[in-house]
């Protein structure tokens, strides 16, 4: 697996909705996945930034879940709140499950 699938699998895009956030074909896409093509420093710089919003939006729901609780539907679907970030709804998700994961862990596990 190269870097670049590993990235947007860390981001929680397909392939499909990586050519939609950089707005290239999805032959591109599945080229970059398989290293058949340079991905350029500008999509890679969309992606860390992407990342970083995943990550603060991760950060403040494990906070929002230390302060309130976990709720039992949290483990079976999640989707963190990202105010104001326009990020893609699977990668909103990807915030809230590695929020959810910090917070089960920040609590000393699931009782």
């Amino acid at each position: 697996m190269t870097s670049f699938k590993t990235a947007i699998a860390i981001c929680g895009l397909s392939q499909k909705e990586a050519a939609e956030f950089f707005d290239v074909s999805h032959e591109t896409v599945a080229s970059w996945c398989k290293g058949r093509r340079a991905v350029s420093n500008g999509v890679w710089n969309m992606l860390a930034e992407l990342y970083e919003q995943i990550q603060d939006a991760a950060d403040m729901a494990a906070d929002h879940m230390a302060e309130n609780g976990i709720l039992p539907d949290a483990l079976l679907s999640i989707e963190a709140e990202t105010r104001g970030n326009d990020i893609p709804q699977p990668a909103a998700k990807a915030a809230g499950v590695a929020g959810l994961l910090m917070a089960i862990k920040d609590q000393g596990g699931l009782q």
